[in-house]
Order: structure tokens, then sequence, then C-alpha cells
């Protein structure tokens, strides 16, 4: 690269006059032929100041990211919280410049169109071994959101659902309610395909067990639907028409709408009769009638994280970091004294 000392010498002035002419310096004295000759020299030297140096930026490298989720797209629309926290993970790659490369599964294997060599992976959902095999096959960045199946190895993005779990039966208590009972599925698939108490069912059992108030003849257990929730409720309403809960927690918004068909048939008010609390506030939360009380996961801090988390792995980091978001109770009126 030319110095200023050369284009000094080549036109016959001071480095000084060369170094504030290059510079624009409006209170030097000098000949516009001097100064054309500066330019056209250091021109001709493909010279550049310092400041042309720092502005003219690196082009990075647009990494290439594959999304993959543990729910197919039917399963997605019967829960929009997956299908919701897939498109935000989407938009914040968009934001960050980052090219999405749809993965898909076949033959119990994940591959995507043309065979695009991937730069990471974010997985959302649980997935089992030899899931995570076939995904490390397209890339060993892997960051998992609301799971992890190795903290050693694999960057991941989780609810703290203890907090979203004690933040709803704490209040459910402040209110007088004693008797709360849960609605949702108690067991859960890992990544090894066994079957573990879901986070929030767990939890649940946690707290109620502390506080000498856990009755499992208030469980519901159940598909994490609308219909699957409609279908439990009605036949435990009818099994149990004198001792009930005074209040439920439920383990999903979109469950909301079965549980409130079932109760409606039983002539059953919420929050007269019973009141609820679900998990997740989705958009729907506050258009249901009533408004529905929900534990908030905020879903772009979800997938701005696993953004990051990946970014950082790809430019620097070695070493593998969890995430865990706290939880928000929303209070709307689906909640009332006891």
């Amino acid at each position: 690269m030319a110095t200023l000392k050369e284009i000094a010498d080549k036109v016959g002035v001071s480095l000084a006059t060369v170094s504030r002419v290059l510079n624009n310096d409006s209170g030097i004295l000098v000949a516009d032929e001097t100064k054309i000759q500066i330019f056209k020299v250091a021109e001709e030297l493909q010279y550049q100041t310092v400041k042309q140096r720092k502005g003219k930026k690196k082009k990075e490298r647009i990494f290439k990211i594959g999304i993959v989720d543990m729910y197919n797209i039917e399963k997605q629309l019967s829960d929009p919280y997956y299908l919701l926290l897939r498109n935000v993970v989407e938009k914040k790659c968009f934001e960050n410049e980052i090219e999405v490369i749809n993965l898909h599964k076949k033959n119990g294997n994940y591959e995507c169109i043309g065979n695009v060599i991937l730069d990471g992976i974010i997985a959302i959902g649980k997935f089992t071994k030899d899931e995570i095999n076939s995904l490390k096959e397209k890339s060993i960045n892997i960051v998992f959101l609301n799971s992890n199946p190795n903290d050693e190895f694999y960057d991941s993005v989780k609810i703290n659902f203890k907090l979203g779990v004690n933040q709803a039966l704490n209040y459910f208590i402040s209110l007088g309610h004693k008797d709360i009972g849960y609605i949702g599925r108690k067991e859960r698939l890992d990544e090894q395909n066994l079957e573990i108490l879901d986070s929030r069912f767990k939890y649940y059992i946690e707290y109620m067990k502390e506080k000498l108030m856990l009755k499992e003849d208030f469980f519901i257990n159940c598909d994490m639907t609308s219909l699957g929730a409609y279908k439990a409720v009605k036949i435990y309403l009818e099994n149990n028409k004198k001792n009930r809960p005074t209040a439920f927690f439920i383990a999903n918004d979109s469950m909301v709408s079965g549980v409130l068909k079932a109760f409606n048939e039983y002539d059953l008010n919420v929050p007269k009769d019973i009141s609820i609390i679900a998990f997740n506030d989705t958009v729907m939360s506050q258009y249901m009638i009533p408004p529905l009380t929900s534990v908030k996961v905020n879903i772009d801090s979800l997938a701005e994280e696993s953004v990051q988390l990946l970014k950082e792995r790809l430019l620097s980091r070695t070493y593998a970091k969890k995430v865990i978001l706290p939880t928000e109770l929303i209070v709307r009126e689906s909640v009332k004294k006891f």
C-alpha cells in the first residue's frame, strides 16, 4: 500500500502538505494545481486515508442456518406456540442477515434441499438420540430451543418453568384458593424417548406437596390440545360432580378453548365457579371470554437468545452455554377471590 512519503516525493511537496490535502483540511494554502496533482498521484498509487480504511468494512460471510421443529405442521397448527416461535426465530435470523435453510425429516434422517452445507442448526423442541445424531451429521453447532440433551456439548435456551408454575400457584393462593387442580399431560418423552414428568406438572407436584395441598383426584391427564382437553375435562366433570377444585392450572393456552367448552356444557362459569390460569400467554389469551390470566413466555427473547448463541459459537466461543429465561404472570379476568 502506498505511503504519504511516496506521494510527497513524487509531487515534490512536504509530507505534511500531502496529509492535509488528502484529509480535506480547508485551512491549508496550496495551489489548486498542486491539490489536483496530489489527488492524482494518490489515486495512481491506490492510497487510502486512515478514515477511508476504517470506513471500509470487511464484508462478513453470510451464515447458513438450519431450523428444525419437533412437531410437523399439523401438530404446530394445533399448538400455535411452536408455530409462532419458529416464525420469530426466522425473523431474528433475517434481522441478523442469516440465511435460513429448512430441514425436513425423511426416512428417519434430516435433509435440506440441495444438500446445503450448514454452519449451524437451531432445533426447536425435544429430540431423540437418533434424531440428534442425524442433526450432528449436518452440523455440530446446534442450539436447542426449549430443551438440552447435553449441557456439556450443546448450547440451549430454556424457559424457567419452575418460576412460571410458582407464579401461577402463588397467585391462586393469594386469592384464597386451596383446592387447585392441573390440566395437561403428566408425562412427556425425553430425548431418549423415555417417559418423564412434564416440567409444568413436575413443579406443580413439588409446590403442592410443599404446601401440603396436593390432591391426586384433581389431576386431569390429557393430550395438550383443545380437543384433548375438551374430552378429558368432560369425562372428569361427569365423574366428579361434587368434589371439584376451585381453580385449575392449565399446561398451555391452546387447551383453554376446549376446557371452557366443557365447563360451559356443565354450566360452570369462569371465574364465578372455577378460576383458571394457563401457560404461554399467546396472542389469543387476551381475546378469550373471559380474558385469560396466563404465564407469559417471552417468545421474542427466546428466539433472539438462540440466534445470538449460535452466532457466538460460529464466531469464537468454544464452550457450551445455557440461557434460562424468566416468565411473567399476566393477570386478566379468569381468576377471582375464593
